[in-house]
């Protein structure tokens, strides 16, 4: 290994400049101060003697002229088989108060193999959230995007989903928390050992406070541990970011501090290959399936964002989470017109469920359309059709709510696991005028449709 020393010249921001005598290490290699408190990650080189390094660890104390080695070629991140339940940095220590036993250093993983054979094998997973197996299903291996502003639900999804996938024994859950609060977190962890389902959940964090390196980085640790309990245990991953917008946002910071020429409203000009150096790692393989659900914030609720844009190319599915919808009580906020999902075909859903989903997104769509003039002129004054339309969509929309697990502790209602089959006879019901004498209030915040309809 390379042990040449090299001097800081240069600290600003989450970068460092460091000068060689001799031969310039790799880049991505790992330089520690002779402590092993400051850690570093070459990124580019400056001159034929100058390297340009991103912080991974606090910069409180580095000076210039402090000696600096290099470590590893290469960023590894410490796991072991029995990491369940557990909570780490981005290097893989524990920061959950207990060591972690056995543990193996790894290499962040590279680009994998694709199985092309077993991508026509994956099965439709069933979540329990009505409004998601019905409007856009999604199968093993497919990246699941929820797009939405601050404060309409893109948290609690990600958690219910969690749990929801825990309950049916779906393997393991791998977590990826970056650039998020540090309260969050906590609230996550917490909520997920209340549940009961922490145990097949690892947790990497990258809170905001940390620099943009290691926000740039927990992705790549938190997929690396997904792919090796994929390869260790055979079981399939479920591979959650809470949030992917960090991510991007991280590499911005780390372009503006090196100086680079932002591209579209300050982004990086390097956006696209950074979103994809994640993306890219999050694959099925011989070993099993990672299905990935993602959290993007969307910054001024404005999907046209580059970075939004960027993410969304690599999608098969997605969500997207309306602030209006969520004002009006209706939780989860999921605006039906403007989801989709790859996986809604009658090929692989089935024509039945294909039939009452389109149903059913025909009936809102015409909803929306009639709104402005009931909330001008009154219901009473469209045709019969028409006020039957609106009155099903109204009872759809409060049918597609529900109590979640991971609410419990605010809605003083118990969660509830919805089966495909209870949702899709519920909205077929709806759907043939069984409810159109039942108050909307009888269908919301329920599990599956009522029996009976009510007056």
């Amino acid at each position: 290994m390379n042990k040449e020393t090299g001097i800081i010249t240069a600290v600003q921001g989450g970068v460092t400049e460091v000068m060689f005598e001799a031969v310039l290490p790799e880049i991505g290699a790992i330089l520690k101060n002779t402590g092993g408190t400051h850690i570093l990650e070459i990124i580019e080189r400056k001159d034929p003697y100058t390297v340009r390094a991103i912080a991974l660890s606090s910069l409180e104390g580095v000076f210039r002229g402090e000696d600096v080695s290099v470590a590893e070629p290469e960023l590894r991140l410490a796991v072991a088989k029995a990491i369940g339940g557990r909570a780490f940095d981005v290097f893989g220590t524990p920061i959950d108060g207990t060591k972690l036993t056995a543990p193996q250093s790894i290499p962040y993983c590279d680009l994998p193999e694709l199985d092309t054979a077993q991508k026509s094998k994956r099965k439709v997973l069933e979540t329990g959230i009505k409004i998601i197996d019905l409007v856009t299903p999604f199968r093993q291996g497919d990246k699941i995007g929820m797009f939405g502003g601050a404060g309409v639900g893109k948290t609690i999804l990600v958690t219910e989903l969690m749990h929801n996938f825990s309950l049916k024994e779906q393997g393991y859950s791998v977590f990826a928390g970056v650039g998020e609060r540090i309260r969050e977190g906590n609230d996550l962890y917490r909520t997920l050992k209340d549940l009961q389902v922490l145990g097949n959940t690892v947790l990497y964090f990258g809170e905001m406070d940390k620099s943009p390196g290691v926000r740039a980085r927990v992705g790549l640790s938190a997929i690396t541990a997904a792919r090796y309990l994929q390869k260790h245990t055979g079981k399939d991953v479920l591979f959650f970011i809470d949030n992917i917008y960090r991510y991007a946002m991280a590499g911005m910071e780390i372009g503006a501090i090196l100086g680079k020429v932002p591209s579209e409203l300050g982004y990086q000009a390097t956006l696209d290959r950074d979103i994809a150096e994640l993306e890219e790692r999050i694959a099925s393989t011989a070993h099993g399936a990672v299905t990935s659900i993602q959290a993007v914030y969307v910054p001024a609720d404005d999907l046209t964002d580059p970075a939004v844009v960027s993410i969304f190319s690599h999608l098969d599915s997605a969500l997207v989470l309306s602030r209006t919808i969520a004002e009006k009580g209706i939780y989860p906020a999921v605006d039906i017109m403007r989801s989709f999902s790859a996986s809604l075909d009658p090929d692989i859903v089935g024509a039945r469920h294909y039939a009452i989903a389109s149903e059913v997104r025909a009936t809102m769509e015409r909803y929306q359309e009639l709104s402005h003039i009931i909330s001008i002129l009154g219901i009473e004054e469209l045709s019969r059709s028409d006020r039957t339309t609106a009155k099903r969509a109204e009872r759809l929309q409060r049918f597609l709510t529900q109590p979640l697990y991971a609410t419990e502790a605010f809605s003083d209602k118990k969660g509830v696991f919805v089966p495909l089959a209870d949702t899709l006879l519920g909205c077929e019901r709806i759907l043939a005028g069984d409810y159109d004498g039942a108050s909307p209030d009888t269908l919301y915040m329920t599990g599956k449709v009522p029996q009976k309809s009510s007056t």
